[in-house]
């Protein structure tokens, strides 16, 4: 059940050592918000470990009357060395003569006061910075110096129904469609309401909020030109499997400016109707999720007509270095043309942690068969190696990236292949440090004059 539930986990997390969860509780404490951590090992009478941080977890505010408090956080640091991955000034495409070196630090801080069974409140403050030389171009999602990534206020309405106010992060299934991006810098939230129902083996929430753009230079504020909502509901009631079932809606309203915007970036409103099945059998691991995607581009003045699927089957090995294997296909649709606007967006996911660590390809017009293999040599240490073909779905399109933009031929489907590498060392049981390596050979449809490396070293520790 550990490598099922690793499926879901952020590029961060997809090296967790056995040794963490099997000899220290505290070390599965921080969950992908820190709003859902769990520290009810401390009330445990068993248990007598010491993790950084613990001591301020479970406190009484005034002898219990008001009731207890947790404070915490994460310190990361990540440093990163990029070549032929654009974002230099006078040259912000991939695939050319660029070379960036840069430090990226990121400081959390938070505090969960549970002020009766009934009723909580959370704030989560971040401080994102960014150190590089004058060459290098910012992402968005670099520098966002003190801001909150939550805060809002919980209260019970019955024992299975929670309702929610405020900036709150988002988390669900593989984080494929909806993620606070934990490997950028800033991490990603919103602003509204949602509802928190969970009765059996069901868990619902229903959605209504705004996006929080980051900002280097001023104090985030939710942007209600770009609404996003929905229900999303898991089922953990099968035998060695999990459902989840969503209805994504994503208004942006923003003005499309021709020649200027991307065609798809602005003035939609999407509904996106999926599912996700992951599920285990003995050794075999199995993980099917697709959407069809509806609504309308109206700065294109055409309906939206696309879809995703993505389907893995994996295996546990029972032999030395437990390593696990998997075999998946990712898909989207590309715009072919014909009428309606084809490209899938892909919403607000975890885009790093799928089709290549480059980040030079979303999930829109790709069709990517890729393999990866997971292994624990030791105790501490964990080693993943992730190898993608990067096709076009359709050749007369371009495939969209993430991180830099690419310049592309129409001709063309085969857009490349990229390896990527991981190697983790698990300090303590909350902190780490890993080493990354990832090479992009470029394809036919990237003009460009040469492939893209990106070496990086992080370390993190929770408290």
């Amino acid at each position: 059940m550990f490598r099922l539930l690793r499926a879901g986990c952020a590029v961060g997390a997809l090296l967790v050592s056995p040794w963490a969860t099997a000899q220290s509780p505290c070390a599965s404490s921080h969950k992908g918000v820190f709003y859902a951590n769990d520290f009810s090992y401390l009330s445990d009478p068993n248990y007598d470990g010491a993790c950084f941080g613990d001591l301020l977890k479970q406190n009484e505010l005034a002898g219990g009357q008001l009731g207890t408090y947790d404070i915490g956080g994460q310190l990361r640091l990540r440093q990163h060395s990029e070549l032929g991955m654009g974002r230099e000034v006078g040259d912000l495409n991939g695939f050319g003569d660029t070379n960036n070196d840069f430090l990226l630090t990121r400081l959390r801080l938070y505090t969960n006061w549970q002020a009766t069974e009934n009723v909580r409140f959370f704030g989560e403050l971040i401080n994102a910075n960014l150190a590089a030389d004058e060459s290098y171009v910012p992402r968005a999602i670099d520098e966002d110096p003190i801001n909150f990534l939550n805060l809002f206020f919980d209260t019970k309405l019955t024992d299975e129904t929670t309702f929610r106010i405020g900036r709150q992060e988002l988390l669900y299934g593989a984080q494929r469609t909806v993620s606070p991006l934990d490997w950028a810098n800033t991490r990603r939230t919103f602003e509204g309401i949602k509802v928190i129902h969970k009765e059996g083996d069901w868990a619902v929430d229903g959605f209504f909020t705004a996006f929080v753009p980051p900002q280097a230079d001023e104090w985030d504020t939710a942007d209600w030109q770009q609404q996003f909502y929905g229900c999303y509901g898991t089922y953990s009631g099968a035998k060695n499997a999990v459902y989840d079932f969503y209805y994504l809606g994503y208004d942006n309203r923003q003005t499309y400016q021709p020649g200027k915007d991307a065609p798809g970036s602005r003035d939609f409103s999407l509904h996106t109707f999926g599912g996700r099945m992951l599920a285990t059998q003995d050794a075999w691991l199995f993980e099917v999720e697709g959407a069809l995607q509806t609504g309308r581009q109206s700065g294109l003045g055409l309906d939206q007509r696309a879809a995703f699927v993505t389907g893995g089957v994996g295996r546990n090995f029972d032999v030395e270095w437990s390593p696990t294997l998997w075999f998946y296909y990712d898909y989207a649709t590309g715009n072919d043309g014909n009428g309606a606007w084809n490209r899938y967006n892909q919403l607000f996911p975890l885009a790093h942690k799928y089709l290549g660590f480059i980040d030079s390809a979303q999930r829109s017009n790709i069709s990517s068969p890729n393999c990866l293999l997971t292994a624990a040599p030791a105790d501490k240490l964990s080693l993943l190696f992730w190898y993608y073909y990067l096709g076009a779905a359709q050749a007369g399109d371009i495939v969209p990236g993430v991180g830099f933009n690419t310049d592309q031929n129409t001709t063309s489907r085969d857009f490349g292949h990229e390896l990527d590498t991981i190697v983790q060392y698990q300090i303590c049981p909350r902190s780490n440090i890993l080493f990354g390596y990832s090479h992009l050979w470029r394809g036919e449809k990237i003009i460009g004059t040469r492939d893209a490396d990106f070496f990086y070293t992080q370390w993190e520790t929770n408290f």
